[in-house]
């Protein structure tokens, strides 16, 4: 990998699109909300900082909510409870060293303008949350099994009696000038929105090191630890012991940093899976264990979209691949896989193992060790990489234990 990655639309909007998996497919919400936002600033006159931050505000603007069941309310126009994954996205980004100054945009996008059940009102909200809490509702009206021109006159109509109420009337009056090209709606329901957004997009590229990059997969594994209470903090978790295993195994101090990105999003394919599945207090019937495979499958497509995560992709998406080519979901065998995808596969049954799941508590060593040491008998896990786990147990259980 490059040591700078420097597609910051690629990087943002491809993460964004794990968070847009829901009980009705993938979304592309926070894409078209973004699109919407854009050129509703740009027409009410935001300057290039404040469209910077409403681009990157309104591609995560929902990173506080990853559960269907959650996404599933936040979906609906007039929802109530949205209070809690605003919350949760302010503390994602408050002292983030990247984000920080979107937080308090995320705090407040579904504040009303009228200020009835909310903490500001009018122009003491935000006017980059203002935007995205328009935008939002006018996404959450579109129905995807209908033309997009034949449902403009309801979309309009319904935002303009929330005008004063919901929303900033300049805003609305912004909207309905935008609201006349036909070109604004056959965006929103084109295969080609990601191409249009990226036109709109008013930052495509910043340069961003390592540990920049590390700190914005940071962010993304607690959006995905945040789906299930049984893996609260498994992807910070696993990132810690790559790294631990990279150093070991004597990896040069920015190698050992990628393979913390990757332990970090190895399980960014899981915003794909049904809750019921990941929070089943049991074993997984055949069919359900089938499901849970795509999770790799699909966070190897999302971070195949960022330019210079080649080496990140294949250390996080080949994590349940296997030695003797048994594994998923490329059935790669060891000539296939690179040593930091081996230490990413053992970092992660080493945390499974000694983390309480909804099945089970953690492990305790003696059947840790047998578990790992049957694994490489069966020629699914690195016998090298195991063994120096093994040997250094009690420190990395130590990392493992201070990260809980």
């Amino acid at each position: 990998m490059d040591s700078y990655i420097t597609n910051y639309y690629k990087l943002l909007s491809s993460l964004s699109l794990a968070m847009d998996f829901s009980s009705r497919g993938l979304l592309r919400h926070h894409q078209r909300v973004a699109l919407i936002a854009l050129q509703i600033g740009r027409l009410y006159g935001l300057n290039q900082d404040q469209m910077e931050k409403l681009f990157t505000a309104a591609i995560l603007h929902d990173a506080g909510s990853s559960t269907w069941q959650e996404k599933q309310q936040l979906l609906e126009y007039s929802a109530i409870e949205t209070l809690s994954h605003c919350q949760k996205g302010f503390q994602l980004f408050h002292r983030h060293p990247i984000f920080h100054n979107i937080a308090e945009i995320i705090l407040y996008h579904h504040e009303r303008w009228d200020g009835y059940n909310s903490t500001l009102t009018k122009t003491d909200i935000p006017i980059e949350s203002r935007i995205i809490h328009l935008a939002d509702r006018i996404d959450v009206l579109i129905k995807e099994d209908a033309y997009i021109l034949g449902q403009k006159k309801h979309i309009c109509q319904t935002i303009t009696a929330g005008s004063g109420k919901l929303f900033d009337p300049l805003l609305v009056e912004a909207f309905s000038d935008l609201s006349e090209r036909e070109c604004f709606w056959l965006d929103l329901h084109s295969e080609f929105v990601n191409e249009v957004l990226s036109h709109h997009c008013p930052v495509s590229t910043k340069r961003l090191g390592i540990l920049e990059i590390a700190s914005v997969a940071q962010t993304m594994s607690k959006v995905i630890d945040f789906k299930s209470p049984y893996t609260r903090k498994h992807s910070a978790g696993v990132a810690q012991m790559s790294y631990f295993l990279g150093q070991k195994a004597g990896f040069t101090p920015e190698h050992c940093d990628i393979l913390k990105v990757a332990g970090l999003l190895h399980d960014l394919g899981k915003l794909g899976i049904p809750d019921a599945i990941l929070d089943k207090p049991g074993k997984l019937t055949a069919d359900e264990f089938d499901i849970m495979r795509k999770h790799t499958y699909y966070t190897y497509h999302i971070l195949n979209m960022v330019d210079g995560f080649e080496t990140i992709n294949h250390y996080a998406s080949c994590h349940h691949e296997k030695l003797n080519g048994r594994g998923y979901p490329f059935k790669l065998d060891g000539q296939e896989l690179k040593t930091g995808a081996r230490i990413v596969a053992v970092a992660d049954i080493f945390t499974a193992l000694t983390e309480d799941r909804p099945y089970r508590p953690a492990l305790d060593k003696k059947l840790v060790m047998g578990i790992i040491s049957d694994q490489v008998k069966l020629g699914h896990l690195d016998g090298e990489l195991a063994a120096l786990l093994l040997t250094n147990y009690e420190e990395a259980q130590y990392i493992r234990q201070s990260n809980a």
